[in-house]
């Protein structure tokens, strides 16, 4: 089947659900606060505080307590790591990075201070770095699905799509219950043209939550590419049925009807985009 290039006016609609897909991937990326630190009693009592602040949102008195910590117990890796991801949640990357800089020098081995250093640099689109640091992340422990995951979004955001697949098959084989994952592997097959893979995809999300916007999205993308556009609009419409307000579901759908000649059609739905505030 020949595969032809995106439609020009495609591509802010497929940026706007790549953005929404990537929020989700980011968070799901993020490693927990580290738990289960001994040491000395005030300190670990400041830590303790300082990871219910930090869990609570509350990230300035998470790092009061962190610090306090910090200045009993500075040899503990544990509690710069909890101290830099604070820092990350306040987009102060450069601090966050000498946290987890100082978490690594403790312990070379403490690959999840790799991986946060890694989603710090993504954070500031430093993707090169970011790749460093997940590779070292990945080099300690090769079996943690949060990593291959992170690696495929940076080389996605790398326009390395081929790689990109590649990381995220292998974070969906260790962890296959993970939507997210299922979501941004079809997102990455579908930029690189390998849709019938990203349908498949996008069914192993939708087998899990049937409420995926984005997976459905994805769907359609991918059935419009490959010109099965009866099958596009009706995934269009099933991601519309959970966010009826979403105005580049209805930008999308509209550009489908164009593209079948059903010119009123694709107008109502252009029409809704812009009520919806959507910009063309």
């Amino acid at each position: 089947m020949k595969i032809f290039t995106f439609n020009s006016r495609f591509v802010s609609l497929w940026a706007i659900l790549l953005v929404a897909c990537l929020l989700v991937i980011s968070v799901a990326g993020c490693q927990p606060a580290t738990q289960g630190y001994k040491g000395d009693p005030e300190a670990v009592q400041f830590n303790e505080t300082g990871m219910k602040y930090y869990n609570a949102g509350s990230y300035n008195l998470a790092l009061i307590n962190f610090g306090k910590a910090i200045k009993i117990d500075p040899g503990n890796p544990a509690i710069w790591f909890n101290n830099g991801q604070a820092l990350d949640a306040m987009q102060k990357y450069t601090e966050a990075q000498d946290s987890y800089d100082q978490a690594i020098k403790l312990d070379p081995n403490f690959s999840d201070a790799w991986g946060n250093k890694a989603l710090s640099y993504y954070d500031q689109e430093q993707y090169d770095q970011a790749l460093d640091s997940i590779n070292k992340a990945i080099n300690i422990h090769s079996n943690v699905s949060n990593y291959w995951n992170t690696k495929g979004l940076i080389l996605y955001m790398q326009n390395k799509f081929n790689e990109s697949v590649d990381s995220l098959q292998k974070a969906a084989s260790m962890d296959p219950g993970n939507e997210d994952i299922w979501t941004m592997l079809a997102n990455a097959q579908v930029s690189a043209k390998k849709y019938d893979d990203a349908i498949t995809s996008c069914d192993k999300a939708l087998s899990i939550d049937q409420a995926n916007a984005q997976a459905w999205g994805y769907r359609a993308k991918a059935l419009y590419e490959l010109r099965r556009y009866d099958e596009a609009l009706i995934a269009f419409d099933k991601g519309l049925a959970i966010q009826p307000n979403n105005p580049a579901l209805w930008y999308s759908k509209g550009l489908t009807l164009e593209d079948m000649k059903r010119n009123d059609e694709a107008e109502k739905c252009y029409d809704k985009a812009r009520s919806l505030g959507y910009q063309f």
